[in-house]
């Protein structure tokens, strides 16, 4: 690995590269799933290659490259990346490292690295049609050179992804669709629920007790019903003409997530709860409506929603892996919580299994 080597800036890309996605097959249920998802435009997740089972992951090396559109002085470029420097710039940039104690800090790097890594690798050629595997927002993956990070975070993600090198998440048909969020507010949802179609196994729903210790989650918004009508018509699917009458939760997953919102005007929509919280977000920010486990209230020309936490909430929840981190959880104890029946690919040799069996923190909470 040469986490410092200097990217190849590439301003001219091949248009008729075939992607990684195209070149492998992909299970029906996760084709289904992913291609309603990226409709959506909600989900970090994209068709994942699938080797055969338990074969080593030739991917998982420091031989790939990735070329990712990056922003540089203002205007859009797109770098050709080793993996493992591609990896070294997304952790710091998706995930909170200021930790006071660097054991803990070390354990969450460790953590995103292979989360990032496994994202990478299952999603290449996401915006192939574009001419690039990977975008550095939060469609994808945020992406911050390492040339621009404070030394000392540099030097702990540096570290981290040397242990962690080549390590990715599998269900034994290839890198996993590792979703993650910052907050699910006390427990993760299904991908079937939150998006509708078959969902790979490993994308259930699971009890959270550990991001719920964390305080100041809850989130308040509240709109003029007439704000809140002309937000809504600003886009075809969600548009209800000239007024807003009522809207309200048709259903919810058993998180408690709204799944489907029924508005009422001129036009009468069900609406699904993701497509809600983008609309909303398009216009006021991702910061606002901050989840789809919400409560809303209805008065004379306001609406009024408070709900907790924030993201999808499928797959990890960052804000309870950083409370498993400072208890001192191991990296694959917190990843088995988030995705059952998953393991480790490692460089090169066994699979490790993920396993909760063995985690004091949980027997622990369990107890609680």
């Amino acid at each position: 690995m040469h986490p410092t080597a200097a990217p190849t800036d590439r301003y001219r890309v091949r248009k008729n590269r075939t992607s990684a996605c195209s070149q492998t097959r992909t299970s029906r249920s996760t084709r289904t799933l992913l291609l309603l998802a990226l409709a959506a435009g909600t989900a970090r997740c994209a068709t994942a290659p699938l080797p055969t089972p338990h074969a080593p992951f030739p991917e998982a090396s420091a031989d790939v490259t990735l070329q990712v559109e990056v922003a540089v002085d203002g205007e859009q470029r797109i770098l050709t990346l080793p993996l493992e420097q591609y990896v070294a710039g997304s952790v710091p940039a998706e995930m909170p490292l200021n930790e006071p104690d660097t054991a803990v800090a070390d354990r969450l790097a460790r953590l995103q690295a292979i989360l990032a890594r496994t994202y990478a690798l299952a999603n290449r050629g996401r915006h192939a049609h574009e001419g690039f595997d990977l975008c550095s927002t939060t469609h994808c993956q945020v992406y911050i050179p390492q040339e621009r990070q404070p030394v000392a975070v540099a030097r702990l993600v540096a570290a981290a992804v040397e242990q962690t090198h080549g390590q990715i998440i599998t269900d034994g048909h290839g890198p996993i669709q590792a979703l993650f969020h910052a907050d699910c507010g006390g427990h993760t949802s299904s991908a079937t629920d939150v998006w509708g179609g078959p969902a790979p196994e490993y994308l259930v729903g699971v009890r959270d007790s550990f991001c719920v210790t964390v305080p100041n989650t809850d989130w308040h918004l509240t709109l003029n019903r007439d704000h809140l009508r002309r937000i809504l018509n600003t886009s075809q699917d969600t548009a209800i003409g000239q007024r807003l009458d009522q809207i309200a939760v048709v259903s919810r997953d058993r998180s408690g997530r709204a799944i489907s919102i029924s508005v009422v005007g001129d036009e009468r929509r069900v609406i699904q709860g993701e497509r809600l919280r983008a609309v909303i977000g398009e216009q006021l920010g991702p910061r606002a409506f901050r989840s789809t486990r919400f409560r809303v209230e209805q008065q004379a020309d306001r609406i009024l929603f408070s709900g907790q936490g924030f993201g999808h909430g499928v797959g990890l929840c960052q804000t309870g892996a950083i409370v498993q981190a400072r208890h001192g959880e191991p990296v694959r104890a917190i990843l088995a919580h988030y995705y059952p029946g998953t393991w480790l690919e490692p460089r090169p040799g066994a699979t490790t299994r993920l396993s909760t069996a063995n985690s004091r923190l949980r027997r622990v909470v369990a107890r609680r």
